[in-house]
């Protein structure tokens, strides 16, 4: 079960046909009370939190008073009890989720179809929403705040949420969408499953996250030889960089990359300070006492490489044709 940071009543909605993906308010069922199971959560988080206001010599940091009367606007505190304020949040809270049937799927059944939630993998819902949150750059989409798959224990990530539900939600449907028009072969269902694994847990910004980003710039734009990311990464980079530096940095990119794919990681360190030198010094700010310089350049090369990823992925499922063109232009 994936909760979402939107609150309100709601009748199911379908985000995504050709996934079966939608969302709602939390079950109910007797084999299947997820209502009942978040309700002891939060009274569990509550808990947490008036102990923490506590220990720490703390205001208040879990108004559930306010809290309710901003989930739950139509409603009086007066006379309400804390288990009955929370439980109406409860009632209120929207779930994502996958519904389908194996015929509407081009993977087969439950041995293969890698949409299929399963005890030793992550919720796919949950990576279905980091995909989308990840990709999208109006940060107009709501999140996971909560995941049976994951356990958190983050009692403040309740109190994470947006009250602009109906604009959340209508962007939800729009990259359903988005994404049910670029689902046309079986093909398409594999890529957008390797997509969404590529952005879900890595957040460690080291040479193998470079490593993994510029495969992808790879997977999206070439065709023949490698070299060809020298020209075709030219219109994706930001244009805070001169022309000048756009040409030159992919190149430095594909170096550094063929260093650590082959071990030399002397020549690799060397391409750092040059990356460094040329593109950054007088440009950016370098504390080491957060980071070494070399890992500040790899930091910052990966920031560079996740947008223009992102540009790449928007460009995939937004406009296919025109970046099948850019990746077919090997002169």
């Amino acid at each position: 079960m994936v909760v979402l940071n939107i609150y309100g009543k709601i009748k199911p909605i379908c985000i995504s046909k050709k996934l079966g993906l939608y969302i709602s308010n939390l079950p109910k069922e007797k084999d299947n009370d997820w209502n009942h199971i978040l309700y002891q959560e939060i009274i569990l988080a509550k808990k947490r939190i008036d102990h923490d206001s506590k220990k720490y010599n703390l205001k208040k940091l879990f108004e559930l008073e306010k809290f309710y009367l901003e989930i739950c606007s139509s409603k009086q505190v007066e006379n309400n009890s804390d288990s009955k304020m929370i439980q109406e949040i409860v009632d209120n809270m929207i779930c994502i989720y996958l519904d389908y049937n194996y015929d509407d799927m081009p993977l087969g059944g439950w041995k293969t179809n890698c949409f299929d939630g399963r005890l030793c993998e992550d919720e796919y819902a949950e990576k279905i929403i980091n995909f989308i949150c990840n990709i999208n750059e109006d940060g107009k989409v709501p999140y996971c705040i909560y995941s049976s798959n994951n356990d958190f224990h983050n009692p403040y990530r309740f109190l994470n949420y947006t009250s602009k539900i109906d604009q959340y939600i209508n962007s939800l449907k729009l990259w359903g969408k988005t994404i049910d028009k670029f689902l046309v072969s079986k093909n398409d269902y594999l890529q957008l499953d390797y997509l969404i694994n590529s952005f879900f847990k890595d957040n460690d910004y080291n040479e193998y996250h470079f490593l993994k980003l510029y495969s992808l710039c790879q997977l999206f734009l070439e065709k023949e030889k490698e070299y060809e990311l020298d020209k075709k990464l030219i219109k994706f980079l930001d244009d805070k960089y001169s022309e000048n530096l756009k040409e030159i940095i992919p190149k430095k990119l594909r170096k550094m990359r063929n260093k650590i794919a082959h071990g030399d990681f002397i020549e690799f360190e060397k391409l750092v300070e040059d990356f460094a030198s040329e593109i950054m010094d007088g440009n950016f700010l370098f504390d080491y006492s957060e980071y070494s310089r070399k890992n500040w350049v790899i930091l910052h090369i990966c920031c560079e490489l996740e947008e223009v990823v992102r540009k790449m992925v928007n460009m995939l499922l937004l406009d296919r044709d025109k970046l099948e063109k850019i990746k077919n232009n090997v002169s």
